[in-house]
């Protein structure tokens, strides 16, 4: 039960105080009655007697003593009011129990002046007329006298049950969390309007009736309230909450629940909390039940619990890049440590080449060599030449980039990267056809990068081959202030889902053995240095186009 909340919008003023007197909760008429009464303000922690004129503390104190060892005190108080006239006061204490063990005093304090007022004035008027008629009836005043104080009296007991019990009424009525009570027979004595907006069944249907089931369940059932009330043991929970319930951390007699609900084909996930009510005797007479909505806690926890799958898809999906990307990577280092290889072999072989080649045309000059003999030695100093450029390209290729630009030629730097794919090309009967403009002017660029965006894109024609047969057509022209550089091929073609990856890094349509994902990625950034643009002007089954534009003056 959430009592504080309870008492707080209450008119009568309400005061929870520790045996010592220390203050530990008041409600908002409790502080306004100590503020008009007494002109002092209250605050947590202070003790209450301190609070009120020194001809009442010793009073209050003596009360709360008695109240301490457990009697119920009802007083009445007067005391001047700061308007000059004197107010009366009613005040009610009662022990405050925990686990059988009084904790401290629960204070009630209602005004009674108007009551009071009125009972002066029947008495001042009575006495009236005791006086007129002393004389005659004086046996008959005594005995009206006491029936008169003995009617009264009850009046006054069934005055303060009746407002006792309508103060509780609207304690739970005013109430915003929806709430329903019981008593010891399981009757439904309180079923609040917060309870009928969730139900949807009034409280004249619920009330006198023992259908708290209703709501809540198709056959009947014991609700918490019941099994509370019946101070079940853990086996009885478990029977019908289980895996629901638990013990409430605030009292040791109260028991909390969630579980899920259809009220009139709307589903709605309910937290419940039922709590016994005891007497002054400690003995329980009944039990009541909070229930709050709590179906968008539970929303945004499955909301939580989504959204830690999709992360966790994620992860998954970007570990398993991340080793593709580790893949590719360790095979560029391969083919890095490769390319240094070659270099190497090509430094070597390029001596011994040009002693052969020299060797050959010292050969040339001797009268002696006969003329069928004489045509072999000079093919062999064309192919030692041949093979003297091709090293010299390698070793071009390999060494580290010089950042310089300068002028060059484009059909020189495309003829000398065919020769590395001319074996390639060959055995897989590839036809390159070259469409070459006529005085094409030199561009001002970094020769070996350039060579190496033309070696990339010829490689990548090549290998969009799958049969044997196909075409590679290289095709220049002059557009304006730049040139074009079209290098098309009979392959398989691009999927229109891949043309907008193909130049971002690692991103690559062959196995990971054949290729690092990086040609495309560094051509691009290449040519994007020179001021100039790659991209795919054509692709289908049929065959792709890659087209290179650079511009002829030199890019800042």
């Amino acid at each position: 039960m959430h009592l504080p909340h309870l008492l707080d919008d209450c008119q009568e003023a309400f005061l929870f105080c520790e045996p010592d007197g220390r203050v530990v909760y008041f409600n908002k008429s409790y502080e306004l009655f100590i503020k008009n009464n007494f002109n002092s303000s209250l605050k947590k922690e202070e003790i209450i007697y301190d609070l009120l004129p020194k001809r009442l503390q010793p009073g209050l104190k003596k009360l709360h003593a008695k109240t301490l060892r457990g009697e119920l005190q009802s007083v009445e108080l007067s005391h001047p009011h700061p308007s000059g006239k004197l107010a009366y006061f009613e005040l009610s204490v009662s022990p405050v129990y925990s686990n059988k063990k009084i904790e401290g005093v629960f204070e009630i304090i209602k005004e009674i002046t108007p009551r009071k007022d009125k009972q002066n004035e029947l008495e001042h008027n009575f006495n009236r007329l005791e006086k007129q008629i002393s004389e005659e009836e004086a046996y008959y005043l005594d005995t009206n006298i006491v029936l008169a104080k003995e009617i009264a009296e009850r009046n006054l007991v069934e005055e303060k049950l009746k407002e006792n019990e309508e103060r509780l009424a609207q304690i739970i009525h005013g109430n915003s969390i929806p709430t329903f009570v019981i008593d010891q027979n399981h009757t439904i004595t309180h079923w609040n309007k917060a309870c009928e907006r969730l139900t949807g069944l009034p409280g004249t249907d619920m009330i006198g009736t023992k259908n708290q089931w209703k709501p809540f369940y198709l056959h009947k059932r014991p609700t918490l309230a019941d099994l509370v009330l019946d101070r079940a043991n853990t086996k009885g929970f478990k029977h019908f909450y289980r895996g629901k319930f638990r013990k409430s951390s605030l009292l040791s007699e109260a028991y909390e629940a969630e579980d899920y609900f259809d009220f009139r084909e709307v589903g709605k996930w309910l937290f419940f909390a039922a709590a016994p009510l005891k007497n002054t005797s400690g003995e329980i007479i009944g039990a009541i039940e909070t229930l709050q909505d709590i179906t968008d806690r539970k929303g945004m926890e499955q909301e939580i619990r989504d959204y830690h799958k999709i992360l966790q898809t994620r992860i998954e999906e970007r570990t398993e890049q991340l080793k593709i990307t580790y893949d590719q990577l360790l095979h560029a280092e391969k083919l890095s440590a490769a390319g240094k290889l070659a270099a190497s072999i090509a430094h070597e072989f390029g001596n011994p080449i040009i002693g052969i080649r020299n060797f050959l045309k010292a050969l040339l000059k001797s009268s002696s060599i006969d003329k069928n003999d004489l045509e072999v030695i000079e093919l062999a100093v064309h192919e030692c030449q041949r093979v003297k450029d091709l090293i010299s390209n390698l070793q071009d290729f390999n060494r580290p980039t010089s950042g310089t630009i300068a002028p060059m030629h484009l059909h020189k730097a495309i003829d000398d990267m065919l020769l590395f794919c001319k074996k390639n090309m060959k055995e897989r009967h590839i036809q390159v056809i070259k469409k070459y403009a006529g005085k094409l002017p030199r561009i001002h660029a970094i020769s070996d990068q350039i060579k190496q965006v033309i070696l990339n894109c010829l490689n990548n024609a090549a290998e969009s081959i799958k049969e044997e047969h196909g075409t590679v057509t290289i095709q220049t022209e002059v557009d304006n202030n730049k040139i074009l550089l079209h290098i098309s091929d009979t392959g398989k073609g691009i999927k229109d889902s891949d043309i907008d990856s193909i130049f971002e890094p690692f991103f690559s349509t062959k196995a990971a053995v054949e290729g690092t994902g990086l040609g495309l990625s560094v051509s691009y950034g290449i040519i994007k240095r020179h001021c100039g643009d790659i991209e795919v002007t054509e692709t289908s089954e049929k065959g792709t186009t890659f087209t290179i534009s650079l511009p002829i003056k030199a890019p800042e």
